[in-house]
């Protein structure tokens, strides 16, 4: 049996067991949905079950039979995979439950409307303007009254946020309870103030629903699926762009908080989206380019100028720029221009959007003399100047954070507090240790030694030598007809003629020798007869060398002739420094993060900082992952396929748990 086979049977016993997992879970939910449906006597909670639970059966089938495959189409299984796992979040996560999802709706809501041609907020109080019929989603009993500012009635229901049994009854008959108006209310939601690119996915599929005249539910479906869509053919694209590391992309897009967050209204699933293309864009370069073409520096200062503003601690990644070599721009020179027009673009577009903000972190007395102060800024405690002015203290709130924190943070990241941090909705602590195990597979070299090769289409100087060379080959042979002669004839004709004229060369030299020896004098003939052999010696030499040349000058035109068209080359394996490096780049957004939170949230009598949730280091997980690789754990097994299946299996355990236990919430 052959190695091929071997890893087959191998690796088929843990595509079998995550399908039994499945069905262990699924028998799991089926008792709780039961118990459900008899405590409140509602069977719609069963009903949805028994189409939750085969479809989470038939997901297991269709991703085993997706991961088991080997080759180079990752990114379809990954696709696939993530696309249902994201309808599957947003089943049994209704409504606005994702972590600041009201927010976000109020900003679709408002560039849907301009969209649509209409005033996105009701005049002159400046509140967003909605659809009466979708009002109640932020007030589903109708406690509130926005236009009044000293409103102090009781906080209002938000459909979903806590997710729980009533969730599902209201969902389906929300038609029946509210009527369906268009009329403009307004909605004391605030929006956030960000770039609005990453809010166009919703933004579109609001309008595609008030545009047919859908109800609340199909508003809110269709800009959460736009987005799901978006989010899952940005990582898609990033899984097939990276020549190395793509089981770290497809395990990072796939963790239960990712899939949660894209299938929300959320502009997570856009950051996470933009931020892992950029870096997969960056190991394409550095470790499966021979050069950088003119799109891909469009697309890296269009990422950069994308993510940048939305969050700006992610602008250190942009360093990562300097783990590509030199020669891949054509020179040290060329390499240091790439990154200038790479920053000033990030500089720009982060001026452009953030201006104000910025001018509040380091600037709070102007800021607040113009009113330009986030709602974050007004209650925190700190300022840029007291942090800077006391490193030691800025230090301490650091470590005690980090050491505090790190767990829970990365809990939060993997997926244990869903929805609106939700501590009961989400995966379980045992879940979490086997995404943290996966996470940790994914560090472990694989020692089948296999060598991985992509194809790349050619370079610029290869081609354009290859056009050169054929233009001079077409004057040539306008300018004259040579007649057809044998390469080997013309090399042994030339061969000849250097041994004859050596010879003859060698003769008149003995001639010479003889008469110098016996003192007679050199004749004319004799010196002639010399100059003759001396000179008919270096016409052999002269032929002798351009028939070198013209060897040299074939063998250099196939070899541009191969590296102008589409081939193959082996990816680059990273080197100690390169990873240490990437390393220090995660590590600055890392602290970048505590930084921004201690100035923009932590209040002056915290003993940490306060406001850091796990799902902001999302982005900067594939960059650890390529930092982390040793060569000092190996295994045969195919951890980069069998990790993101591992994923998609526990997903569908997370996902079953979730709907198992909101229904039995009251």
């Amino acid at each position: 049996m052959n190695r091929n086979n071997e890893k087959a049977v191998r690796t088929l016993p843990f595509f079998l067991c995550g399908i039994f997992l499945v069905v262990i879970c699924g028998l799991y939910g089926a008792v709780s949905a039961l118990n459900a449906a008899a405590q409140f006597e509602d069977n719609l909670l069963f009903v949805l079950y028994e189409l939750l639970f085969p479809a989470s059966v038939i997901t297991a089938l269709f991703a085993a039979l997706l991961w088991s495959r080997k080759g180079d189409r990752m990114y379809r299984a990954y696709a696939f995979s993530a696309m249902v796992l994201g309808v599957l979040y947003l089943a049994v996560m209704p409504g606005l439950s994702a972590p600041d999802e009201l927010s976000h709706y109020s900003t679709a809501y408002r560039i849907s409307s301009n969209m649509m041609l209409e005033d996105p907020l009701i005049r002159p109080a400046g509140l967003t303007a909605v659809r009466a019929v979708d009002y109640p989603l932020e007030d589903m009993n109708g406690v509130k009254t926005p236009l009044v500012p000293d409103d102090e009635e009781s906080v209002p229901e938000v459909l979903g946020n806590p997710v729980k049994q009533t969730t599902y009854r209201a969902v389906k008959d929300w038609d029946k309870r509210y009527a369906f108006s268009t009329k403009p209310v307004a909605s004391a939601i605030p929006d956030v103030h960000t770039t609005p690119v990453f809010y166009l996915p919703q933004a579109i599929g609001f309008s595609i629903a008030r545009a047919l005249g859908l109800g609340t539910m199909g508003l809110l479906f269709l800009g959460k699926f736009l987005n799901l869509c978006c989010y899952v053919a940005l990582t898609a694209l990033a899984v097939r762009t990276t020549p190395l590391g793509k089981g770290w992309f497809a395990a990072a897009g796939l963790l239960p908080m990712s899939v949660s967050l894209a299938a929300s209204l959320s502009y997570d699933a856009g950051l996470i989206g933009t931020v892992f293309l950029f870096t997969a864009l960056i190991f394409k370069l550095a470790y499966g380019a021979e050069e950088i073409r003119a799109r891909e520096l469009f697309a890296l200062c269009a990422l950069a100028a994308l993510f940048g503003p939305c969050k700006l601690v992610y602008a250190p990644l942009i360093l990562l720029l300097w783990l590509v070599p030199a020669r891949v721009f054509g020179g040290g020179g060329k390499k240091l221009l790439c990154f200038l027009i790479l920053l000033l673009s990030l500089i720009a577009a982060v001026l452009a959007v953030n201006a104000d903000v910025l001018e509040a972190y380091f600037f709070p007395a102007v800021a607040a003399q113009t009113g330009n102060v986030s709602a974050d800024l007004r209650h925190a405690g700190f300022t840029a100047a007291e942090l800077f002015s006391h490193p030691l203290f800025t230090l301490r709130m650091l470590l005690n954070s980090f050491s505090a924190c790190i767990l829970t943070w990365g809990g939060e990241m993997i997926g244990t507090k869903l929805g609106n941090l939700d501590p009961l909705l989400g995966a379980s602590g045992l879940q979490t240790l086997f995404f943290a195990l996966g996470l940790f597979c994914l560090t472990v070299a694989d020692s089948t030694g296999e060598t991985v090769r992509i194809l790349v289409p050619g370079t610029r100087a290869a081609r354009r030598a290859a056009r050169e060379r054929e233009e001079s080959e077409r004057a040539a042979a306008g300018a004259e007809a040579l007649p057809e002669t044998g390469t080997g004839a013309v090399a042994a004709e030339t061969t000849q003629a250097e041994d004859s004229a050596q010879a003859e060369m060698e003769t008149a030299l003995d001639a010479v020798s003889q008469q110098a020896a016996a003192g007679e004098v050199l004749t004319a003939p004799l010196g002639e007869h010399v100059a003759e052999a001396a000179e008919t010696l270096r016409e052999a030499e002269a032929a002798v060398a351009a028939q070198a040349a013209a060897s040299e000058a074939v063998s250099a035109a196939e070899e541009a002739d191969e590296n102008a068209l589409p081939h193959y080359i082996e990816v680059g394996v990273p080197g100690r420094i390169a990873r240490l490096f990437a390393f220090l780049v995660g590590a600055l957004s890392f602290f970048g993060v505590l930084g921004a939170m201690l100035l923009a949230w932590t209040s002056r009598d915290a003993v940490w900082i306060e406001g850091v949730q796990g799902r902001y280091f999302l982005p900067l997980l594939p960059v650890f992952l390529f930092s982390l690789q040793s060569r000092m754990l190996q295994s045969r097994l195919p951890f980069k396929r069998l990790v993101p299946y591992g994923f998609v299996i526990l997903n569908l355990c997370v996902g079953i748990r979730i709907f198992a236990l909101a229904v039995l919430r009251v």
